[in-house]
């Protein structure tokens, strides 16, 4: 016979799971507050990083369960929010980052990483290690604030459509997953099974 319990969550976990919520925070502050130009690209490289811190995170969770899933669904999601830093880190001064090849490099790794990100909140849902709707979040709401990105058209300034509050509505879902399974890493350890003692004989 056996019996599971999580252990208290490791140092390492809750400096894991703090950097996710730091990135949900600042993701969503831009909706309450208004951010200086010269300080949204140190927003969106805290939010890349503590996603990413996230990813491990919770990978580490999942990855006893179904290693190879678990990996499947980390991995991409991590090198796209690495990708996308080196993007923010490398427009720095340039006077239209988002124009040439420049733009066309920028905005595929905007896809790839809205796409990952879905891509890991549905793995993380199926597996079902750490919390569902925050997993769930994550995932419904990097599908909606992909479509959002100027180059795919479906929404403008000019030409505004549905597609506009949904992507907005995506982005604040994504920093709520984030959020969530931050706190989730932060709070909860693995998961372990032991032995349970079989009663004594009379």
């Amino acid at each position: 016979m056996a019996h599971t319990f999580a252990t208290s969550p490791s140092t390492s976990s809750r400096l894991l799971g703090v950097a996710g919520l730091l990135a949900g925070a600042v993701l969503l502050a831009a909706f309450v507050i208004d951010i200086a130009p010269g300080l949204n690209d140190l927003r969106l490289v805290l939010f890349n990083v503590g996603a990413m811190a996230v990813v491990i995170g919770v990978h580490r969770r999942q990855a006893s369960a179904a290693p190879g899933l678990a990996l499947l669904g980390a991995v991409p999601a991590f090198l796209a929010n690495a990708w996308y830093v080196a993007m923010v880190l490398l427009a720095i001064g340039r006077p239209n980052p988002f124009g040439g090849d420049f733009g066309v490099v920028y905005f595929a790794a905007g896809v790839a990483l809205w796409l990952t990100d879905a891509w890991f909140g549905f793995v993380t849902l199926r597996l079902g290690s750490v919390t569902r709707w925050g997993a769930f979040a994550l995932a419904i709401g990097s599908i909606l604030a992909l479509t959002g990105i100027d180059r795919l058209e479906l929404t403008s300034p000019g030409n505004p459509t549905i597609f506009g509050p949904l992507s907005l509505v995506g982005i604040a879902l994504n920093g709520i997953g984030w959020i969530l399974l931050g706190l989730d890493v932060a709070t909860h350890g693995r998961a372990t099974t032991q032995p349970r003692q079989a009663p004594e004989a009379i």
